[in-house]
């Protein structure tokens, strides 16, 4: 029986936080950037006592369990017994409202992973999914030995469903990778349509493969978490951009924000990578820290190009922003100021089952 930090004391300090477990330790994989594949086998707790665990966080008060594991499913009999354990006792003997997250490889899913979590309830279930780059060159640098044809597939089946919440990642800096190549595996990526797609940046950690292979053309912080500046594939002065793309990025799309807006706008601009680093040049001048500001700042850049239609953006915008704010505001300067719709929603008003509701 391992110490587990599982006290009452570790509970009143959770007071709703994340709470985190670990199921298993090590990794089947050896990517050249990690650590977590360099100890040997993976080792796997006790089935059960991890089930008791997972009961006792899931009470704990907490709104999300992350597991740790480096690979959740390097053992997919494993994985699909906890994964189908959750499921079962959803709503019951664990919380409704509490989700779980895992980190996984897409590329191990079969068909039997993919029939379970199929029932997996609404918000029940958060996968993150490590893509990396789509660039073969690169992901043989990298000793990345999954098949990007069936992680794409699984990735995709899974987003269908509509039920779990997909984070798929990618890192900037890695071999081979130059802005040619990232604007591909960005543009990739983000037709997935997964809920979260984060950039990463790579980090160049002592002990690892990637540290010999940086000696030669790679800048990288000396500080923890000595993260890259620049390599012979992207110079600084480009990753700098890239950052900012990144943080702006994270406001719009990651955010969940301003979905409908940013479908809208890729299905007329077509490169969403393109895209979103000029708007990040252009929005980097002005005050983007209040959600009217920012609204106000994609609307001025977004309407000035060509091809998008200021009325249609407009909508998208008021509709993303009536979606993700309870208390029904929208910025003046998106309303429409119209003694016509003022005498419509008058009238709407009067009738019990057209009358607007607060929120």
């Amino acid at each position: 029986m391992r110490n587990l930090p599982y006290t009452s004391k570790y509970f009143e300090s959770l007071n709703g936080r994340i709470a985190y477990i670990e199921t298993s330790r090590g990794c089947p994989n050896r990517c050249s950037y990690c650590l977590s594949g360099r100890c040997g086998s993976v080792k796997f707790f006790d089935l059960e006592e991890s089930k008791k665990n997972i009961l006792l966080l899931a009470n704990s008060g907490t709104k999300t369990v992350k597991f740790v594991d480096r690979t959740f499913n390097a053992s997919k009999k494993r994985a699909n017994e906890i994964f189908k354990f959750i499921i079962e006792n959803y709503g019951k003997n664990l919380p409704q409202g509490v989700c779980f997250h895992f980190e996984i490889d897409g590329s191990l899913i079969d068909e039997s992973t993919i029939e379970i979590l199929k029932e997996a309830p609404l918000g029940a279930i958060q996968l993150e999914i490590g893509i990396q780059s789509f660039n073969a060159e690169t992901l043989k640098a990298i000793n990345r030995k999954n098949s990007i044809e069936r992680l794409v597939k699984n990735i995709r089946e899974l987003i269908e469903f509509g039920t779990i919440h997909i984070h798929v990642d990618l890192i900037v800096g890695l071999p081979y990778e130059d802005m040619k190549s990232l604007e591909e595996s960005f543009n990739r990526a983000y037709f997935l349509n997964a809920n979260m797609l984060q950039l990463g940046f790579l980090k160049i950690l002592h002990g690892s493969d990637m540290k010999k292979m940086a000696e030669i053309g790679y800048e990288y912080s000396k500080r923890a978490p000595y993260q890259i500046i620049s390599n012979n594939w992207i110079s600084s002065e480009e990753m700098k951009k890239i950052h900012t793309c990144e943080h702006f990025f994270d406001k719009i799309y990651n955010s969940g924000r301003f979905q409908r807006t940013c479908k809208y706008v890729t299905s007329v601009l077509k490169n969403p990578f393109q895209m979103f680093m000029e708007f990040s040049e252009f929005a980097v001048k002005y005050e983007t820290s209040k959600l009217d500001d920012l609204t106000r700042v994609i609307y001025d850049y977004f309407s000035s190009l060509d091809g998008i239609d200021k009325s249609k953006l407009r909508d998208m915008l008021v509709i993303d922003r009536l979606t993700t704010n309870r208390s029904g505001h929208i910025p003046d300067f998106l309303r429409i100021h119209s003694p016509l719709v003022k005498q419509i929603l008058k009238s709407l008003d009067k009738n019990e089952g057209t009358k607007r509701k607060e929120g």
